[in-house]
């Protein structure tokens, strides 16, 4: 008993030497540091400003230093009240010192943030080592990644614009841009949603800080007009988009090529599945149709709710207006050859018609078997004479008198008759020329 108790004391009056030599606090009292980014995420973007801050405390020696650094590459830029490293004169630094509670706060901010900027940077508290240089007490670091969007060249399609190949060919299509440490969308829409465009396969690479999305498509008859349109925005640069296109497809011939449609539920797990990007900054794959770089997750573009493309019905329209202007020059050349076909058997009509001579008022009597004179009709030539009708009409003749008739008097060229006595008989009927008659 008596020796526990000896013991006790020792261990007090040791600790009461350490404790007024002040070593005790040497060997147990260490300084920490914290490092922090005072610029909300959203505003941490190309051309604005981050303000970051390193507070370091708990004993800090007069002899200790702090320091702001970069890691990669690993270059000093404040070493306790002195700017070693300042980009241009964007780089500013402001150190408040509190000798009471031995706090040093060191403010960093920088100006003009450019994409250059993005870096791990670290605070240290340095104590000064008896060989020479510095030991590292305390340390703390943060990451800065500042947001940008993706520069004029992206979004990049290959192959671009149309493209025109035989049906069964495959095609290596391709969509490729910045992806803004994660921070950028990027969406395909064809203009025909079917299963059959939806394996797009998202290739991130955080190395490279870009995002490609690939399509091996075997072209067939029905992919005839199709386009893809990659879509490029981010939440955090509102109103700005870019776009490029893959297509029209043109398919030069019929063949048709066998396809397989994946099944539901494996369409189901691909529409629900999430891709984590590795922290060792490897590609990670993905199948969906739409990649949300933000959180490097991929969705279904069905809520894309892209618009189809409008050729196909400008194509329908000049198709049906070509056909309707030909209906109609059809029609007016078929109503110009009836109208010549009318004027000539008009025109053939007319020359067929008979030509009839006009009868000779001087037309001499021809005797018949009864005995009587009659007008014989003359015979008509094929001479151009107008036609004329001669009519004749019979005359009865009184008994007991006389009997005339017309003649005319021989080597007489006078058109007038003149009466001559011809013989009665009973038999007999006189006809007269009624239309050439004049009495003396």
């Amino acid at each position: 008993m008596d020796g526990r108790i000896s013991m006790y004391v020792l261990l007090v009056c040791v600790w009461c030497l350490l404790d007024a030599g002040g070593f005790l606090m040497v060997v147990t009292a260490q300084p920490t540091v914290y490092a922090e980014i005072l610029t909300p995420e959203a505003d941490r973007k190309e051309g604005g400003q981050v303000d970051m801050r390193c507070t370091a405390t708990n004993y800090l020696q007069s002899d200790h230093i702090v320091e702001w650094r970069t890691e990669d590459p690993i270059l000093t830029l404040r070493w306790g009240g002195t700017t070693v490293n300042n980009r241009n004169g964007r780089f500013i630094f402001d150190t408040t010192v509190c000798v009471n509670t031995q706090t040093v706060v060191q403010d960093f901010t920088i100006t003009n943030v450019q994409r250059a900027d993005t870096d791990e940077y670290v605070c240290n508290v340095n104590d000064p080592m008896q060989g020479g240089g510095y030991d590292i007490v305390a340390t703390s670091s943060l990451t800065l990644s500042v947001l940008y969007f993706p520069s004029a060249s992206f979004p990049m399609c290959s192959p671009a614009g149309p493209i025109t190949v035989d049906a069964g060919t495959k095609l290596d299509m391709r969509c490729s841009s910045e992806s803004s440490h994660g921070t950028v969308t990027m969406t395909i829409n064809p203009t025909i949603q079917t299963s059959r465009y939806s394996n797009w396969i998202s290739v991130i690479n955080d190395d490279s800080d870009t995002v490609v999305r690939t399509l091996d498509l075997t072209v067939d008859v029905v992919d005839n007009g199709v386009e893809f349109e990659c879509f490029i925005s981010s939440m955090y640069f509102a109103g700005r988009t870019r776009t490029c296109q893959i297509g029209p497809i043109t398919v030069r011939n019929t063949v048709t090529i066998p396809t397989t449609e994946p099944t539901t539920s494996s369409t189901s797990t691909s529409s629900t599945a999430e891709s984590t990007r590795p922290s060792t900054g490897n590609p990670t794959l993905t199948t969906e149709n739409e990649v949300t770089l933000t959180s490097s997750t991929v969705s279904s573009p069905s809520s894309s709710g892209a618009a189809p493309s409008s050729t196909p019905w400008i194509v329908a329209f000049i198709v049906v207006l070509v056909l309707a202007v030909t209906f109609f020059v059809i029609i007016i050349i078929l109503i110009l050859r009836i109208i010549r076909q009318n004027r000539l058997i008009k025109r053939l009509t007319s020359e067929k018609e008979p030509r009839v001579t006009q009868a000779d008022p001087y037309m001499e009597l021809q005797p018949t078997e009864d005995k009587n004179r009659v007008y014989m009709e003359p015979t008509t030539t094929e001479e151009t004479i107008p036609a004329q009708h001669t009519y004749y009409q019979p005359v009865e003749v009184e008994n007991g008198s006389p009997e005339y008739d017309y003649a005319r008097p021989e080597g007489s060229t006078n058109t007038s008759y003149e009466a001559v006595r011809v013989p009665q008989s009973s038999a007999e009927k006189q006809y007269h020329n009624i239309n050439n008659i004049r009495h003396s």
